[in-house]
Protein backbone atom coordinates (compact mmCIF):
# COMPACT_ATOMS: atom_id res chain seq x y z
CA UNK A 1 0.00 0.00 0.00
CA UNK A 2 1.23 3.71 -0.98
CA UNK A 3 2.47 5.61 2.17
CA UNK A 4 0.02 8.53 3.40
CA UNK A 5 1.75 11.94 2.34
CA UNK A 6 4.09 13.39 4.30
CA UNK A 7 5.70 16.57 4.16
CA UNK A 8 9.24 17.18 5.05
CA UNK A 9 10.90 20.54 4.35
CA UNK A 10 9.35 20.31 0.91
CA UNK A 11 6.34 22.38 1.09
CA UNK A 12 2.63 21.27 0.29
CA UNK A 13 0.70 22.93 -2.45
CA UNK A 14 -2.20 24.94 -1.61
CA UNK A 15 -5.52 23.88 -3.15
CA UNK A 16 -4.21 20.74 -3.84
CA UNK A 17 -2.88 19.03 -0.81
CA UNK A 18 -4.05 21.40 1.76
CA UNK A 19 -6.16 24.71 1.92
CA UNK A 20 -8.11 26.85 4.59
CA UNK A 21 -10.27 25.45 7.14
CA UNK A 22 -8.03 22.00 7.29
CA UNK A 23 -6.44 20.45 10.09
CA UNK A 24 -2.59 19.82 9.76
CA UNK A 25 -0.65 17.58 12.30
CA UNK A 26 3.01 17.59 12.97
CA UNK A 27 5.49 15.66 14.76
CA UNK A 28 9.00 17.02 15.65
CA UNK A 29 12.01 16.20 17.34
CA UNK A 30 11.79 18.19 19.96
CA UNK A 31 11.19 16.61 23.74
CA UNK A 32 8.08 18.52 23.97
CA UNK A 33 7.05 16.67 21.19
CA UNK A 34 8.48 13.44 21.87
CA UNK A 35 6.71 13.45 25.54
CA UNK A 36 3.22 14.21 24.13
CA UNK A 37 3.47 11.31 21.43
CA UNK A 38 4.70 9.34 24.41
CA UNK A 39 1.40 9.93 26.15
CA UNK A 40 -1.32 7.52 24.41
CA UNK A 41 1.56 5.88 22.47
CA UNK A 42 -0.28 2.40 23.84
CA UNK A 43 -3.47 3.27 22.64
CA UNK A 44 -2.35 4.84 18.74
CA UNK A 45 -4.31 2.82 15.96
CA UNK A 46 -2.39 4.41 13.16
CA UNK A 47 1.87 3.64 12.73
CA UNK A 48 2.05 7.36 11.92
CA UNK A 49 2.91 9.58 14.87
CA UNK A 50 1.94 13.13 15.64
CA UNK A 51 2.19 15.46 18.78
CA UNK A 52 1.05 18.86 17.52
CA UNK A 53 -2.18 20.42 15.72
CA UNK A 54 -2.49 23.92 13.67
CA UNK A 55 -5.79 25.10 11.81
CA UNK A 56 -4.90 26.23 8.72
CA UNK A 57 -6.39 29.90 7.80
CA UNK A 58 -4.37 30.80 4.50
CA UNK A 59 -1.54 29.42 2.11
CA UNK A 60 1.53 30.05 4.26
CA UNK A 61 -0.71 30.62 7.62
CA UNK A 62 -1.77 28.80 10.34
CA UNK A 63 -2.99 29.46 14.04
CA UNK A 64 -1.83 27.14 16.15
CA UNK A 65 -1.66 27.41 20.32
CA UNK A 66 2.43 26.54 20.53
CA UNK A 67 4.47 25.84 23.38
CA UNK A 68 5.07 28.18 25.09
CA UNK A 69 3.88 30.94 23.14
CA UNK A 70 0.02 30.46 23.64
CA UNK A 71 -2.35 30.70 20.65
CA UNK A 72 -0.29 32.40 17.71
CA UNK A 73 -0.43 33.24 14.03
CA UNK A 74 2.50 31.44 12.26
CA UNK A 75 3.96 30.70 8.84
CA UNK A 76 4.56 27.47 7.54
CA UNK A 77 7.42 28.32 5.50
CA UNK A 78 9.20 29.60 8.64
CA UNK A 79 7.60 26.54 10.98
CA UNK A 80 7.62 23.63 9.18
CA UNK A 81 8.69 23.39 5.43
CA UNK A 82 12.19 25.28 6.54
CA UNK A 83 12.74 22.46 9.26
CA UNK A 84 13.78 19.60 8.53
CA UNK A 85 13.02 17.67 12.14
CA UNK A 86 9.32 17.79 11.80
CA UNK A 87 7.03 16.58 9.34
CA UNK A 88 3.14 17.54 8.72
CA UNK A 89 0.05 15.50 7.63
CA UNK A 90 -2.98 17.41 6.36
CA UNK A 91 -6.68 16.80 7.15
CA UNK A 92 -9.25 17.83 5.36
CA UNK A 93 -12.81 17.88 7.72
CA UNK A 94 -15.77 16.06 6.00
CA UNK A 95 -18.42 17.81 3.63
CA UNK A 96 -16.30 21.22 3.95
CA UNK A 97 -17.16 23.84 1.73
CA UNK A 98 -15.74 27.58 1.64
CA UNK A 99 -18.15 29.12 4.01
CA UNK A 100 -17.83 26.37 6.55
CA UNK A 101 -13.69 26.65 6.20
CA UNK A 102 -13.88 30.02 6.99
CA UNK A 103 -16.11 29.44 10.27
CA UNK A 104 -13.48 27.02 11.32
CA UNK A 105 -10.44 29.71 10.28
CA UNK A 106 -12.29 32.44 11.99
CA UNK A 107 -13.09 30.72 15.25
CA UNK A 108 -9.12 29.39 15.68
CA UNK A 109 -8.51 33.41 14.81
CA UNK A 110 -10.20 34.52 17.63
CA UNK A 111 -8.52 32.85 19.79
CA UNK A 112 -5.09 34.34 19.09
CA UNK A 113 -3.56 35.31 22.09
CA UNK A 114 -5.05 33.57 24.88
CA UNK A 115 -2.57 31.70 26.86
CA UNK A 116 -0.87 27.94 26.48
CA UNK A 117 -3.02 25.42 29.03
CA UNK A 118 -0.37 24.03 31.12
CA UNK A 119 -3.14 22.12 33.19
CA UNK A 120 -4.72 20.22 30.39
CA UNK A 121 -1.08 19.17 29.25
CA UNK A 122 -0.68 17.89 32.80
CA UNK A 123 -4.01 16.76 33.05
CA UNK A 124 -3.32 14.62 29.82
CA UNK A 125 -0.04 13.05 30.94
CA UNK A 126 -1.11 12.18 34.16
CA UNK A 127 -4.71 10.45 32.44
CA UNK A 128 -3.51 9.37 28.85
CA UNK A 129 -1.21 6.27 29.86
CA UNK A 130 -1.81 2.74 30.85
CA UNK A 131 -1.66 3.48 34.12
CA UNK A 132 -4.04 6.78 34.63
CA UNK A 133 -6.56 4.11 32.65
CA UNK A 134 -6.21 1.61 35.33
CA UNK A 135 -6.64 4.32 38.35
CA UNK A 136 -9.87 5.37 36.58
CA UNK A 137 -11.13 2.24 36.07
CA UNK A 138 -10.27 1.21 39.43
CA UNK A 139 -12.15 4.31 40.68
CA UNK A 140 -15.19 4.13 38.21
CA UNK A 141 -13.81 6.69 36.37
CA UNK A 142 -13.94 10.09 39.08
CA UNK A 143 -10.58 11.02 39.02
CA UNK A 144 -10.84 11.65 35.54
CA UNK A 145 -14.08 13.80 36.12
CA UNK A 146 -12.84 15.38 38.92
CA UNK A 147 -9.21 16.63 36.56
CA UNK A 148 -11.52 17.43 33.44
CA UNK A 149 -13.69 20.49 35.45
CA UNK A 150 -10.24 21.31 36.54
CA UNK A 151 -8.95 21.94 33.37
CA UNK A 152 -11.75 22.83 30.98
CA UNK A 153 -11.35 26.74 30.35
CA UNK A 154 -11.56 28.50 26.42
CA UNK A 155 -8.83 31.96 27.99
CA UNK A 156 -6.39 29.13 27.90
CA UNK A 157 -5.22 26.47 25.10
CA UNK A 158 -3.28 23.01 24.41
CA UNK A 159 -2.93 22.57 20.44
CA UNK A 160 -5.05 19.63 20.39
CA UNK A 161 -8.15 21.15 22.77
CA UNK A 162 -8.00 24.56 20.08
CA UNK A 163 -8.48 21.92 16.75
CA UNK A 164 -11.17 19.94 18.41
CA UNK A 165 -12.69 23.06 19.65
CA UNK A 166 -12.82 24.96 16.08
CA UNK A 167 -13.95 21.90 14.59
CA UNK A 168 -16.45 21.20 17.44
CA UNK A 169 -18.06 24.76 17.86
CA UNK A 170 -19.72 23.36 14.08
CA UNK A 171 -22.93 22.49 14.13
CA UNK A 172 -21.44 19.76 11.39
CA UNK A 173 -19.40 18.03 13.93
CA UNK A 174 -20.82 18.32 16.92
CA UNK A 175 -21.07 15.08 18.98
CA UNK A 176 -19.31 13.22 15.74
CA UNK A 177 -16.48 10.73 17.06
CA UNK A 178 -14.08 11.80 19.29
CA UNK A 179 -15.70 14.99 19.36
CA UNK A 180 -18.48 13.49 22.05
CA UNK A 181 -15.61 14.70 24.31
CA UNK A 182 -14.53 18.07 25.41
CA UNK A 183 -11.57 19.50 23.31
CA UNK A 184 -9.69 19.50 26.53
CA UNK A 185 -9.68 15.70 26.69
CA UNK A 186 -8.66 14.85 23.61
CA UNK A 187 -4.76 14.11 22.32
CA UNK A 188 -3.22 15.03 18.87
CA UNK A 189 -3.19 11.60 18.19
CA UNK A 190 -6.71 10.92 19.06
CA UNK A 191 -8.08 13.93 16.87
CA UNK A 192 -5.49 12.88 13.78
CA UNK A 193 -7.46 9.14 13.92
CA UNK A 194 -10.77 10.81 13.69
CA UNK A 195 -12.04 9.10 10.87
CA UNK A 196 -15.26 9.92 11.17
CA UNK A 197 -14.74 13.66 11.07
CA UNK A 198 -12.20 13.89 8.57
CA UNK A 199 -11.99 12.98 4.92
CA UNK A 200 -9.71 9.62 3.92
CA UNK A 201 -6.13 11.09 3.66
CA UNK A 202 -4.03 11.20 0.72
CA UNK A 203 -1.84 8.45 -0.67
CA UNK A 204 1.40 8.75 -2.51
CA UNK A 205 -0.10 6.79 -5.12
CA UNK A 206 -3.10 9.30 -5.54
CA UNK A 207 -5.60 6.67 -3.13
CA UNK A 208 -7.26 8.01 -0.26
CA UNK A 209 -8.30 5.75 2.69
CA UNK A 210 -9.05 6.12 6.49
CA UNK A 211 -5.78 6.92 9.27
CA UNK A 212 -6.57 3.89 10.70
CA UNK A 213 -6.32 1.29 7.57
CA UNK A 214 -2.60 2.78 7.17
CA UNK A 215 0.42 0.01 6.85
CA UNK A 216 2.98 2.49 5.81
Amino acid sequence: MASIKIFNTTPATYGKDYERGWIGFNHAGSWFSKGIAQVEQWKQVSDITVSHVFVVTGEDECVEAAYPKGVVRSKLSEEYWSKDDRYVIFRKPKGLTPELADRIAETAEAELGTEFDYHTTANLALQKNFFGWIINWMTSDEVNRAADSLVEDDSRWLCSALGAYCLKSQPEFNGIGVLEKKPGMLTPQELFESDEVFEPVQRTDGSRTPVKNAND
